[in-house]
């Protein structure tokens, strides 16, 4: 079960999913963040789910982003997808997809949302001191 993190959210509207069931013993949380970098003040829509939950339409403003976290399965399935518009474009993307993200982001996966498109970055890494790249780059569909 995925939680959404009102505490950790810029965008007022608040929503707390189920508390998962039978929680994962070893398996680590992953926090999503997607952040509107649109500019101009300019708001995005987005509508966030997966096969177990569906985290509702937002909308979310400059500088403003979206979180929440989630536990991935043991079967290494779990994939999120998210509904992105603004007045420029829109499009439909697969936004955490556990057999492309568990060794780029393993517990913080960050997009950004820019009028070229929805940008993911790596996790970076502390330790080695290597700062988040973008690798991920999804062009609107509907410019």
């Amino acid at each position: 079960m995925a939680t959404y993190d009102p505490a950790t959210s810029t965008n007022p509207t608040t929503q707390r999913l189920g508390e998962q069931k039978h929680p994962l013993i070893g398996m680590s949380i992953v926090h999503m963040r997607i952040v509107n970098n649109l500019g101009d003040n300019l708001p995005l829509c987005l509508h966030c789910k997966s096969k177990n939950d569906d985290l509702q339409n937002h909308v979310i403003y400059n500088n403003q982003s979206f979180r929440w976290r989630f536990r991935p399965n043991i079967w290494g399935t779990t994939l999120f997808f998210c509904h992105f518009s603004w007045a420029e474009g829109e499009g439909s993307y697969v936004i955490y997809k556990n057999r492309r993200d568990n060794d780029r982001c393993t517990h913080h996966c960050d997009w950004y949302v820019t009028k070229e498109g929805v940008e993911g970055y790596t996790e970076g890494d502390k330790f080695s001191r290597e700062a988040p790249k973008r690798d991920i780059v999804f062009k609107w569909e509907n410019p």
